[in-house]
């Protein structure tokens, strides 16, 4: 995927999230030009990097820790992400909707999923073009 002036944007900005957030490794990712796929592991700060997963106390990826700040939650995360991409983009001159309301996750709940999920995020862009919103 060849990606324009915004997609280098929501790339790079993408590749900065574990610099803002010292507990967060990304996984497989691509940007696409209506939408974007990537997989984030969030670990408990303090904790070493491990593949076991962590405890989640519901299905929006929040951490159970009775300290956790809620900057730290997948939510928090989407909305940073998508706060930066909006803003730069912006100082470009692009004034119209950039993003839908929501966003949708998945928690990944083991190493065969985690496979399945790489490989489609890896062969998405081959499908790019019978995507709905395609033009040529």
């Amino acid at each position: 995927m060849k990606l324009n002036e915004y997609g280098k944007i929501a790339h790079n900005e993408w590749l900065n999230t574990p610099k803002i957030r010292p507990n967060v490794e990304l996984g497989e990712f691509v940007i696409m030009p209506n939408h974007i796929h990537g997989i984030i592991e969030i670990f408990v700060t303090g904790e070493s990097h491990s593949p076991e997963p962590k405890e989640l106390n519901d299905c929006r990826g929040v951490l159970k820790t009775p300290l956790q700040s809620p900057s730290n939650n997948i939510g928090a995360m989407v909305r940073g992400y998508k706060s930066s991409v909006t803003r730069q983009i912006g100082l470009l001159g692009f004034k119209g909707k950039l993003w839908q309301r929501n966003y949708y996750e998945h928690i990944i709940r083991d190493e065969k999923a985690f496979q399945n999920i790489s490989e489609y995020i890896k062969n998405n862009p081959v499908k790019w073009t019978g995507d709905k919103f395609y033009l040529k």
